[in-house]
C-alpha cells in the first residue's frame, strides 16, 4: 500500500497494572517498534479536567495529526485504518483517556476521534487493543501475512 508512519505517539491515562494485558501490549509495541518510532507517554490518573488539561498542553506541544480513541469517533475496519495511517505525513498521536474518558477539551484539541468499538473497554485493554490495530495496519501496508480477511 503506502509506507509505514514514520513517528507515533501514544498518550494515555493511567499504567498498566494487569500484568497479562502488559504482557501482549508489550509483544505487539514491540512487534510495532520495527515499523515506526513509537513513544508512549503516561499521563498520571487525577480528575478528568486535569487529564484533560494535561493532555491539550501536549497535543498542542507535540503536533501532527492526534486521534483521540472515544466510543463516538469513526468506525473503521484494520484496512481503512492502514489505509489512512499511510496517508498521514509526519507524527500520529493517539490518546486513550482514563476510567471516566476524555474531557471535552481533548476532544475538541483533537484532529479526530477514532473509534475501536461501540462497545467500552477498559484503558488498559483499549491500549493492547490499539498496539495490536496499529501492528495489524503496518502488516497490512508492507503486504505481510499477519492479517487475513
Amino acid at each position: 500500500m503506502t509506507s509505514p508512519v514514520p513517528e507515533m505517539l501514544l498518550i494515555c491515562t493511567g499504567s498498566l497494572k494487569d500484568r497479562h494485558v502488559s504482557a501482549l501490549t508489550e509483544r505487539y509495541l514491540s512487534r510495532l517498534r520495527h515499523e515506526a518510532r513509537i513513544t508512549v507517554r503516561e499521563i498520571s490518573d487525577s480528575t478528568r479536567q486535569r487529564e484533560g488539561d494535561q493532555i491539550v498542553r501536549l497535543l498542542k506541544k507535540e503536533g501532527g495529526h492526534s486521534f483521540a480513541l472515544a466510543e463516538e469517533g469513526t468506525l473503521w475496519n484494520s484496512r481503512e485504518l492502514a489505509k489512512r495511517l499511510g496517508t498521514i505525513p509526519g507524527k500520529t498521536v493517539f490518546v486513550i483517556g482514563g476510567p471516566e474518558g476524555l474531557s471535552p477539551s481533548v476532544k475538541s484539541a483533537a484532529s479526530q476521534l477514532l473509534s475501536l468499538s461501540p462497545m467500552t473497554f477498559t484503558h488498559e485493554i483499549a491500549r493492547m487493543l490499539l498496539f495490536e490495530q496499529l501492528y495489524r495496519a503496518c502488516s497490512i501496508m508492507h503486504n505481510r501475512q499477519y492479517h487475513k480477511d
